[in-house]
C-alpha cells in the first residue's frame, strides 16, 4: 500500500508536464488511451507541477543581496564617526527601510529569486540594525540578547515571504544563541520553544513545494545534531549517547515511514539519521568511550548545572518516547536495515547500563563490534535482495571501515593485512558486479 506522503513527490517539473500532455493526444490516436483516460490523465497532471526556481538565478540574487547588504555597511562604516548620534540613529534604519521595501515588494510579486534575495538582505539589514543601534547608544554587550532578538525579528519574515534564506539564518541564529546562552546562563531550554517555527515551517514547505522543502529539511537536520550537543548540560555523563541514539534512530525511521522510495538528497531524514548512527556506533566500538559513566560519575558545577539532574533525562526520555513510537508504526520483519535500525537505542540503553553499573567497557566494545557488523550485512543482504546498488555499497563501505580499522588496530603483519585487504576489495568489485548484471536483468525483463 503506497504511503500518502508519497503525494508529495509525484509532482513533476513544468517541461516534464508539458511533454506529457503533448504524447496524449498521440497516445489517443494510436487507440494506447481512450478519450475518458487522456482527459483523467490531463487532470490529474494539471496540478502536480514543481515550483522549481532556476538555482543560477537564485545563487545570483542571493550573492547580489549579500553585496549590497555588505555595501551598505561599508560605505556607513566610512563616514560612521564623523556623524552625530541622531544621523547615526537615522543611517542605521535605512538599510532596514530598504529591505521592508524589497521584501514587501517580493511578497506582491512572489518571485522564487526576488523572495529568497529579499530573505537574505532583510535578515542582514535586521542583524545590521540591531549591531549600529547599540554601538550608536552604547548598549551594554550581550551576545545571547542580541542574537536572540536577531531570531525573533526573523521569525515572522520567514513565513510572510517565504524564504528559505531567512529560515536558515534563522535556525543558525537559534543555533548559535543556544550555544551563547548555554556558555553564559548555563542553560539554554528555550531553544526548544524557538525550534517549533523553524517545525511549522519546514513541514508547510514540504507539503507545498516538496523540492524546497528538501532544503529547509536539509538545514534543519544539519543544525538539530549540533544544538542538541549544546543544550545537553551532560551532568549525567554517558547519557548523551542514548540521546543522540534516539534523536538518530528516530530520523532514519521518520525517513523511510514517511519516504520509503526516496534516498540521498531526496531524503535527508533517512541520509542524516543512518549516517548519524553508523558514526555513533562506530565511536561506541571504542573501549575509552564508555569509561566514567553513569550516575556514579555525576557532576554540577557552572558548566554542568544542577538542573540538568531533570533536564538532561526528560530530554532523552522525551526523544527515546518518540522514537519508541515511530518504531512501533514502522517496524518490518522483512527489512532488515529497518530492524536493526530500531535495535540502535536498545543496544545504547543496554551498553549504558552495563557501564554504569560495572566496569564492562569491553563488552561494550564488543556489542557495538557486533552491531556495526550486523548494520553493514543487514544492508549487504537487502541491496542483494532487491537489486539496489546503493544499499549494496553501503553495506560494502560499513562492513569495511570496521574491518580496516580493526586490522589496523591488531597486530597483523603487513603480508596479512594486504592479502586482507585485496580480499575484501575483490569481494567489493565482484558483489557490485553480480547486482548490476543483476538489475539489468529486472529492467530488461517483461513486466
Amino acid at each position: 500500500m503506497r504511503n500518502k506522503s508519497d503525494s508529495f513527490m509525484r509532482k513533476i517539473p513544468a517541461k516534464y508536464q508539458k511533454w506529457l500532455i503533448q504524447e496524449l493526444p498521440i497516445l489517443e490516436d494510436e487507440g494506447i488511451l481512450t478519450a475518458e483516460s487522456r482527459n483523467r490523465l490531463e487532470r490529474y497532471y494539471l496540478n502536480k507541477v514543481t515550483t522549481r526556481g532556476h538555482w543560477a538565478t537564485i545563487a545570483l540574487g542571493v550573492l547580489g543581496a549579500l553585496l549590497i547588504g555588505g555595501g551598505i555597511i561599508l560605505l556607513f562604516a566610512h563616514n560612521w564617526e564623523n556623524l552625530s548620534r541622531s544621523g547615526r540613529a537615522i543611517l542605521s534604519f535605512c538599510p532596514l527601510m530598504l529591505a521592508a521595501a524589497l521584501s514587501a515588494l517580493a511578497i506582491r510579486r512572489g518571485g522564487t529569486s526576488l523572495r529568497e534575495s529579499a530573505g537574505i538582505f532583510h535578515s542582514l539589514a535586521v542583524g545590521a540594525c540591531i549591531a549600529l543601534i547599540g554601538q550608536t547608544y552604547h548598549l551594554p554587550s550581550n551576545t545571547p540578547a542580541f542574537l536572540l532578538t536577531w531570531a525573533l525579528l526573523l521569525m515572522p519574515l520567514i513565513f510572510l515571504l517565504p524564504s528559505n534564506g531567512a529560515y536558515l539564518f534563522y535556525i543558525v541564529l537559534i543555533c548559535c544563541w543556544s550555544g551563547a546562552a548555554q556558555d553564559q546562563y548555563g542553560q539554554a531550554l528555550g531553544f526548544w520553544l524557538l525550534l517549533i517555527p523553524a517545525l511549522i515551517y519546514v513541514i508547510q514547505q514540504i507539503r507545498t513545494n516538496y523540492q524546497s522543502g528538501l532544503l529547509a529539511l536539509w538545514g534543519l537536520m544539519l543544525m538539530l545534531p549540533i544544538a542538541l550537543g549544546m543544550v545537553l548540560e551532560r551532568t549525567i555523563p554517558g547519557l548523551w549517547i542514548i540521546a543522540y541514539a534516539s534523536f538518530l534512530s528516530l530520523a532514519g525511521l521518520l525517513g523511510m515511514r514517511h519516504f520509503p522510495t526516496a534516498y540521498g538528497w531526496s531524503n535527508p531524514l533517512r541520509t542524516i539519521g543512518l549516517n548519524g548512527v553508523t558514526a555513533l556506533a562506530y565511536i561506541c566500538t571504542w573501549q575509552e568511550i564508555w569509561y566514567d559513566i553513569g550516575w556514579g560519575y555525576t557532576r554540577v558545577n557552572f558548566t554542568h548545572q544542577e538542573s540538568g539532574l531533570w533536564i538532561d533525562p526528560a530530554l532523552t526520555a522525551g526523544l527515546a518516547t518518540a522514537w519508541a513510537f515511530v518504531a512501533a508504526k514502522t517496524l518490518r520483519r522483512d527489512c532488515l536495515p529497518t530492524l536493526v535500525l530500531c535495535a540502535f537505542p536498545l543496544c545504547v540503553c543496554a551498553g549504558f547500563l552495563l557501564a554504569a553499573y560495572g566496569e564492562s567497557a569491553w563488552i561494550n566494545a564488543l556489542l557495538f563490534n557486533a552491531f556495526v557488523l550486523a548494520l553493514g550485512l543487514a544492508h549487504l543482504a537487502q541491496g542483494c535482495k532487491t537489486a539496489q546498488l546503493r544499499q549494496v555499497n553501503y553495506g560494502m563501505a560499513v562492513l569495511s571501515l570496521l574491518l580496516i580499522t580493526r586490522f589496523f588496530d591488531s597486530e597483523f603483519g603487513f603480508l596479512t593485512r594486504g592479502l586482507a585487504f585485496i580480499f575484501m576489495g575483490s569481494f567489493f568489485l565482484a558483489t557490485n558486479l553480480i547486482i548490476a548484471r543483476k538489475k539489468r536483468q529486472l529492467e530488461s525483463s517483461p513486466s
